[in-house]
């Protein structure tokens, strides 16, 4: 047998068994909902982000679906769903879910840091800006709001504002960013010292 026709043979079979192997856990995984939590919209949710976790967003999206009918005004899901739609791309569909789940919610610190960091791919930098300080107000100690409000401001060249949201996100969790990163904030600083050399 042709050696192209075998390997494309092997990788639909093994296709196949993958495509099997996840059928066989989404049913297990549903199995997991014993009676009392089929109902328990909390549980769909939380299985949902399993599946989403995964990078199976099918079932994850049929399991959103699924809570919403039980109960159209459950933010979590509008979340997780944003965060599914956000994977695949769907920018603006993202946008949508996010924005639902904080109209239910409008303390959702999650949904709106994720809203924020959608509104920023879209180039909406303003629309980004205000949910980052808008997370910030609700919770001073996210330094996830710190840093990606550093790092809008710095794409819009004001350094050494950016510098000061990056250094206070490093204050409140050191761990947050990897040495790259570090070398990325640390850029702000010499960009803004750079400006104040030139000006004066």
């Amino acid at each position: 047998m042709n050696q192209n026709l075998q390997d494309k043979k092997t990788f639909q079979q093994n296709n196949k068994s993958r495509n099997y192997t996840k059928l066989i856990q989404v049913k297990n995984d549903n199995l997991e909902l014993c009676k009392s939590e089929q109902d328990d919209v909390d549980a769909i949710n939380r299985l949902a982000e399993t599946y989403y976790n995964q990078g199976n967003f099918t079932s994850a999206i049929a399991l959103c679906q699924k809570a919403l009918k039980k109960q159209a005004n459950f933010a979590p899901v509008y979340k997780t769903l944003g965060n599914i739609l956000q994977a695949q791309n769907k920018i603006d569909a993202a946008i949508r879910a996010y924005s639902l789940a904080i109209k239910i919610n409008p303390n959702f610190i999650e949904a709106i840091v994720n809203l924020a960091s959608m509104f920023y791919k879209q180039g909406l930098i303003d629309a980004a800006m205000i949910n980052y300080r808008k997370a910030i107000i609700m919770k001073p100690d996210l330094a996830v709001a710190y840093w990606n409000l550093g790092k809008v401001l710095g794409q819009e060249g004001r350094f050494y504002e950016a510098f000061f949201f990056q250094e206070k996100a490093l204050e409140l969790q050191p761990s947050l960013v990897d040495k790259t990163k570090n070398n990325y904030q640390d850029s702000h600083f010499q960009k803004w010292n750079n400006l104040q050399r030139k000006t004066r």
